[in-house]
């Protein structure tokens, strides 16, 4: 390759690096915001039923409960599945930005050792500069990556929202405080551990295995 193709490649290169950056930091953005819209939605209501909660009877507002945190829990529903999107979304830019590394490093070889972030594009390099296989140690580092994500956090407080309708629910068929606590208690960690596992099989379909669903062109 002559100095002229190098520069050519290198500026086309170092274009689609930035994009692919850009692409990254707004899928963040994205998602923490989308996040943080729905912690913002819930601590409102929760505010408001507060208020109501000292003017109404208690079976209005278990219904008051049960009607707003059901709208609640479908709002959490879009929010983590498009979590779960951006996260795949993310693992593709991520993929593109090792391809791009790699060639830098064949352009000019003495800067290999320069970079400290993954320069292959296979499954395991891509996981590991996502910091999948940070666990090393554990029996499912896959697991515990989804739980950290974004689209780990929404699905705990929707599974916290589901426990608060079966509780609401649970109160006015006239099950008691206690019998309320513990079925509430058992639909949301029911509700969090299903979905928990919705999203990592999703996030696994979405990526992996990476090399057969982003082949290089040849």
């Amino acid at each position: 390759m002559t100095e002229l193709d190098k520069t050519s490649a290198l500026t086309i290169l170092t274009t689609e690096h930035h994009t692919l950056q850009m692409v990254r930091t707004a899928n963040i953005a994205d998602a923490t915001g989308r996040a943080g819209h729905l912690l913002s939605t819930i601590s409102a209501s929760m505010i408001a039923l507060g208020f109501v909660a000292q003017v109404v009877p208690l079976q209005v507002l278990l219904t008051l409960v049960l009607v707003i945190f059901s709208g609640l829990f479908l709002i959490g529903l879009a929010t983590l599945f498009r979590a779960v999107e951006l996260v795949i979304e993310d693992v593709q830019a991520g993929l593109g930005i090792n391809r791009i590394r790699h060639v830098y490093g064949d352009l000019e070889p003495s800067t290999k050792d320069v970079f400290v972030r993954q320069m292959h594009d296979d499954t395991a390099a891509v996981e590991a500069d996502a910091g999948q296989t940070g666990w090393r140690k554990s029996r499912r580092p896959r697991l515990i990556g989804t739980a950290l994500t974004v689209a780990g956090l929404v699905n705990l407080v929707n599974g916290l929202v589901a426990g608060t309708i079966a509780g609401a629910a649970s109160g006015l068929l006239n099950a008691g405080l206690t019998w309320s606590i513990v079925i509430g208690s058992v639909v949301a960690v029911a509700v969090i551990a299903a979905f928990g596992v919705a999203i990592g099989k999703i996030g696994r379909r979405g990526v992996a295995p990476i090399d057969i669903r982003y082949p290089r062109n040849q």
